[in-house]
């Protein structure tokens, strides 16, 4: 299959459909740090830099479907809900645009949990105009083993010829493919474990958000305190195995892009664009509350609470201090990257860009299946 990316970002929804079977051949992405990622994951592949330009005339019937996750800063919680007048989420007007041109076999429109109150009816309907058969569904991100919620809306549309032929299919019982057995089980959704979920990843993350604290509605900066010791820090060279050092330059530290990628399941470097080859993603990490050291009280160490400098004798005060914590919790997984870093080059970018990204998996099995029943639909044509 064949498939057009509008609002590409970092490709998270590209790397769902490549797995399917959907091969990506145009971006569409505005971000010029999201274009420089795009670039280096899929050098061959031709980048349109503004929706509003681009002109779907050129790819009718040659591109099964056309998919994206438009803007989503006038849907959001964190915004001024302009909705769909809004002049960002306003674009998916040009989404319906370039799909009224290319008229796709498959539409599919992704976004934030907040769109089904201010943009579902009215994409819904658009489609339909269209001529397409639309259903839309809400997925969470822990439903598939992360340990954050990050609920998006996922929108799919399928031609009206082409569910027809779907519906012909299945209702004649002639076809008992993939889509009718039973999938393995989904990871149990973390939320349901007695864990802590991590905040979900926001653009602004990578903005300075002031001192530290506890209050996790300030996202991820205020969350992430310290980088959870390994096992191998528990013992050896001093209380802490290397006396403390990587807690100690993490007092310093802010949110590592790299520890944000596996959390969004990206594989290690994905947003490097100085990475030629990204480490396979290692699975999700520990939950928030694992094995989390307490943050350092002011008094004879030296810390105050204005004061981001590092403490004295760390490792002695640290000592005294209890873990943050469920205990039944496990420690933090081996693979996992620190979760804070010192200065790195295009630190707030990635971040930005991976706060504004699709979790991979979340849509992963959404284009397996349009691939399944696209081979369905094959089958009734021929």
């Amino acid at each position: 299959m064949i498939g057009i990316s509008l609002f590409s970002g970092i490709g998270g929804l590209d790397a769902a459909a490549e797995a399917a079977g959907i091969e990506p051949v145009l971006f569409c992405e505005i971000e010029p740090y999201a274009v420089q990622i795009l670039r280096k994951r899929w050098p061959h592949v031709p980048i349109c830099n503004d929706i509003r330009t681009l002109s779907g005339a050129g790819f009718a019937g040659t591109v099964d479907v056309v998919y994206g996750g438009f803007p989503c800063q006038d849907l959001s919680c964190a915004g001024k809900q302009a909705g769909l007048e809004g002049e960002r989420s306003g674009l998916w007007y040009e989404m319906l645009r370039v799909v009224r041109e290319i008229r796709p076999r498959w539409v599919f429109a992704e976004n934030v949990r907040g769109a089904v109150n201010l943009a579902l009816d009215t994409v819904c309907a658009g489609l339909e105009d269209e001529g397409y058969v639309v259903w839309p569904f809400v997925v969470p991100a822990a439903a598939f083993g992360a340990p954050h919620r990050r609920e998006r809306l996922f929108v799919v549309a399928a031609r009206e010829d082409v569910a027809d032929a779907l519906t012909e299919r299945l209702e004649g019982c002639e076809w008992t493919g993939a889509l009718c057995e039973p999938g393995p089980s989904a990871h149990e959704p973390v939320a349901e474990c007695g864990a802590r979920l991590w905040p979900t990843p926001r653009a602004n993350d990578s903005e300075k958000s002031g001192c530290i604290g506890n209050d996790r509605r300030n996202g991820l900066p205020s969350a992430v305190l310290w980088p959870t010791p390994h096992r191998n820090c528990s013992n050896g060279a001093g209380e802490h195995g290397d006396g403390g050092k990587n807690i100690q330059t993490a007092v310093n530290g802010t949110l590592n892009p790299d520890w944000v990628e596996i959390l969004m399941g990206f594989p290690l470097g994905w947003t490097d664009i100085d990475c030629d080859e990204p480490q396979p993603w290692p699975g999700w990490p520990a939950m928030m509350g694992e094995r989390l050291w307490m943050t350092p009280k002011s008094g004879p160490c030296g810390m105050t609470a204005k004061t981001s400098g590092r403490p004295i004798e760390m490792a002695t005060h640290l000592s005294s201090q209890t873990f943050v914590a469920e205990r039944d919790c496990v420690d933090q997984y081996p693979y996992e990257p620190p979760r804070t870093c010192g200065k790195i080059p295009n630190r707030a970018k990635r971040l930005k860009c991976l706060g504004n990204a699709v979790v991979p998996q979340q849509a992963a099995p959404i284009f397996r299946a349009i691939a399944e029943m696209e081979k369905v639909v094959m089958e009734v044509c021929e």
